[in-house]
């Protein structure tokens, strides 16, 4: 009898024991969330690596890649699995407006990445240091970072390691605003490349923040963007606008067209004050410009016109004497053009731009600032400037567009629709632009 209340007893006090541990058991194995040692950042994003590798795999062949067989997905799958990297898992970008960036890549097996790091340290000079007991390696020319823990890996690119590191190292509970809105994101959940950007540069051009997700064919990269504006925006695009005829050679072109004149007084004064905020540095006459624009701007620059001109040169004679010759050369001149639609006749507003210095006059032609010498043309509705020997022709139009060449890469940029303080479009980069750029470095 007492030997079976003994045995009870015993139990009794095992099985409170267990009761009393296995919380702090749990708490040593509760499980690790690397999205919540991310850093803010600028820009971040999320990666669906191997997803993305299907996506544009057309994309690598239509553009006969060179190497490509390295960047399929059956061989990076395999390299992954080599070295313990978790492509199942999304690896996470980050970047900042000083010029510093990074990823963070989850791990199955960190010891197998030594491997890897003794083959960079064959090809490059590596150094390496301890901080905290953490080894960091350092490939020196290229100014980036490496380091692995067991679970992921970094890799940082910039001259704020210190800082970058220290955040990585912080233990939280809670991700970091960035994070959490690129991860609250509603509108692209199932796209393999979501980035999310809020910034102070981004801020002083009125906008708050803006979501892209990359699409792609065999032909272009399209990432799909939607802006939020720090404020409603008071006006539609114009589905019936004017534009010119642009010319396929240029590498940047606005082609803008916008219910502007719909507004109110009340809403057209806060266009002002946002607009002078980008030309408070010339004493622009924005609330003239706003009483006068109907809404359409297009602008082109990129290109050259061949032109023949006489010019007149000092020469000496047979007795040394001086004498003028007059003699022809060809010379090229850049292409640009701007039109700017209008509600009536822009002779005194343009009459006020050359009063204020904005606009000088040389030779029957006029110059804005420090740009080249264009010729104008004043029509009862617009008004053009252009270095073309002919008129650049105004036509119809119902597209938003831009198009940015940025390094050698052309950006196209598209606007759908604008809701309320949100604009939805997307920004387009012809494939062939992004390798040949890649292969020039």
């Amino acid at each position: 009898m007492y030997k079976k209340f003994s045995i009870i007893i015993i139990l009794a006090i095992l099985l409170g024991l267990l009761l009393y541990i296995k919380p702090f058991k749990e708490k040593e194995t509760e499980s690790f969330r690397v999205e919540y040692i991310l850093p803010e950042a600028d820009l971040v994003g999320r990666i669906r690596v191997l997803d993305l590798l299907k996506e544009t795999t057309d994309l690598l062949i239509f553009n006969n890649v060179k190497s490509r067989q390295f960047l399929t997905y059956e061989f990076i799958l395999s390299m992954a699995k080599m070295y313990g990297i978790d492509l199942q898992s999304p690896v996470y970008i980050f970047a900042n407006d000083r010029g510093d960036y990074g990823l963070v890549i989850p791990l199955l097996n960190s010891n197998k990445l030594n491997n890897a790091i003794e083959r960079v340290e064959i090809d490059f000079e590596v150094s390496d240091s301890l901080i905290n007991n953490q080894k960091v390696y350092r490939l020196d020319d290229e100014n980036i970072f490496f380091y692995k823990r067991k679970k992921y890996a970094v890799i940082y690119k910039g001259d704020y390691f210190s800082e970058i590191y220290r955040d990585l190292s912080r233990k939280s509970s809670k991700m970091r605003e960035s994070w959490k809105m690129l991860f609250s994101n509603p509108y692209f959940k199932n796209e393999h490349l979501v980035m999310y950007t809020k910034s102070k540069m981004l801020n002083d051009l009125g906008v708050n923040h803006v979501y892209l997700a990359q699409d792609s064919d065999s032909t272009e990269l399209y990432l799909k963007s939607r802006i939020v504006m720090n404020d409603s925006i008071p006006f539609l695009m114009n589905q019936n606008g004017k534009t010119i005829n642009f010319s396929d050679y240029s590498k940047r072109m606005v082609d803008l067209h916008l219910n502007f004149q719909q507004l109110n007084s009340n809403t057209k004064k806060l266009v002002v004050s946002k607009f002078k905020n980008l030309s408070k540095k010339i004493s622009f006459p924005m609330e003239e410009f706003v009483e006068l624009w109907a809404g359409d701007l297009c602008f082109e620059e990129g290109g050259y016109y061949k032109i023949t001109e006489k010019y007149v040169e000092i020469e000496l004679d047979e007795n040394f004497d001086t004498q003028e010759v007059e003699k022809v050369r060809e010379r090229l001149i850049p292409r640009y053009k701007l039109m700017v639609s209008t509600v009536k006749s822009a002779t005194a507003f343009i009459n006020t731009l050359i009063s204020k210095g904005i606009i000088t006059m040389e030779d029957e032609q006029y110059r804005f600032l420090f740009s080249p010498l264009f010729d104008m043309t004043i029509y009862k509705n617009a008004f053009i400037f252009y270095t073309s020997e002919n008129i650049p022709r105004i036509l119809p139009s119902k597209e938003n567009k831009l198009r940015w060449e940025y390094k050698n890469i052309e950006l196209n940029f598209d606007i759908d629709t604008t809701i309320n303080n949100t604009i939805f479009g997307g920004i387009r980069i012809p494939s062939n632009t992004i390798f040949e750029s890649i292969d020039a470095l």
